[in-house]
């Protein structure tokens, strides 16, 4: 993982305060909810962990039955499944799933569902639920030795695509930049990169930096906040050279033309020096996610975290930036909108809480901007889990 820049504030902030008691009643609301989509259970467990009152909130009984029903999303091989060339792909369920919670019966542990070819791909893994199921269990305080660590890994090889892009589920031909970022994430988080045609995957990247220096969705397309976001952060995760830019490297005493080259050909960016510039010039008060498109309170974390990411986040204007977000949270109950006067909903919530986090809000804990967690919960993952801890 590249080393992202910590930015703490020297004041404490002025201006309109910050609801944190109301913010985690919300969170805590939205909980009641579970279960149900794996994301959103995602941003409810994350905001209470941001928010500093995670285990306090949730009982040590409710975590232990959370962590049951997400390990009942999994999708794994079963024990007559035939051979390496099944269709079946394997992680974790959703967004909504159909499958029905069952007890671990006779002392066994749940593994998940047993899926084989002829299992109906209407109710599959998906990308993005593996990587939001994988980190919810790492705050609910699991150790992911029960995750199918190389069914997952095979099923990567599945979901990329031959122009190095990824696609979220065997149904679902969406192949674009969020996929990336979720296949990046669980490769990180299971500690193991063969998943992943690297090469492949840099050079879309590359090819999706837009004129505007910027990261679209795919080549050709307009710049966006947040896939922004899942470019740098993919790279981050990547590490190594993966995180440098081509623009600004030079030729190393004794390297000849073509091992320059290929050292080049591994790095991500195309001109990073742009990508910060544009990130920058996405603040009007707090972020917009593309030209000439209104602020919104998530890209304050989707553009905040990208330019935390490349080490520049000293470089926004934090006091725009929280004033901006203390207008779009809810005063009477809670939560933060997509806009001013606008009703909360639990993404916008936990993005209001994570760009706060970046800018060292009180009461709100450290965030690492690459995985969009705590830094109590990357600790957790390399100390805690069994594809990190030594």
């Amino acid at each position: 993982m590249a080393t992202t820049q910590e930015t703490q504030p020297t004041t404490q902030p002025s201006g309109p305060t910050f609801q944190r008691e109301k913010h985690i009643q919300y969170f805590k609301r939205n909980l009641q909810m579970l279960p149900e989509p794996m994301t959103l259970g995602l941003f409810a467990i994350g905001g209470l962990e941001l928010l500093g009152v995670l285990e306090e909130a949730i009982s040590e009984a409710n975590r232990k039955a959370w962590i049951e029903w997400i390990y009942s999303q999994q999708r794994i091989p079963s024990k007559d499944s035939p051979s390496e060339d099944d269709d079946a792909l394997y992680g974790f369920g959703g967004p909504f799933s159909g499958l029905a919670f069952q007890e671990p019966t006779d002392g066994q542990q749940n593994l998940g569902c047993e899926c084989n070819s002829h299992t109906t791909p209407y109710d599959t893994a998906h990308l993005t639920m593996t990587y939001t199921a994988l980190l919810s269990l790492i705050m609910l305080g699991d150790d992911l030795s029960r995750v199918a660590k190389e069914p997952i890994l095979k099923s990567l090889r599945k979901l990329q695509q031959p122009n190095g892009c990824f696609i979220p589920c065997i149904t679902d031909y969406e192949p674009d930049m969020r996929f990336v970022y979720c296949a990046a994430a669980v490769s990180y988080i299971l500690n193991d990169w063969s998943g992943i045609d690297r090469p492949a995957l840099l050079n879309f990247i590359r090819e999706s930096q837009t004129y505007e220096h910027g990261f679209a969705q795919s080549p050709r397309h307009e710049a966006h906040g947040g896939t922004t976001y899942c470019a740098i952060a993919s790279l981050g995760l990547m590490g190594g050279d993966a995180f440098l830019d081509q623009r600004t490297m030079v030729r190393q005493e004794g390297e000849t033309d073509s091992e320059f080259e290929e050292r080049r050909a591994r790095a991500g960016f195309v001109d990073l020096e742009g990508t910060r510039r544009w990130c920058l010039q996405r603040q009007t008060t707090g972020f917009q996610g593309r030209t000439n498109k209104p602020t919104d309170t998530c890209y304050s974390f989707w553009i905040g975290g990208a330019i935390a990411a490349i080490g520049s986040f000293d470089l926004v204007n934090f006091e725009c930036n929280r004033g901006f977000l203390m207008e779009t949270q809810h005063k009477a109950f809670g939560g933060f909108g997509k806009w001013v006067d606008t009703y909360p909903d639990v993404l916008h919530s936990y993005m209001g809480i994570a760009s706060l986090a970046l800018m060292g809000e009180p009461g709100i804990r450290p965030l690492e901007p690459l995985l969009n967690i705590s830094k109590r919960m990357q600790e957790r993952l390399y100390n805690e889990t069994v594809f990190w801890k030594k």
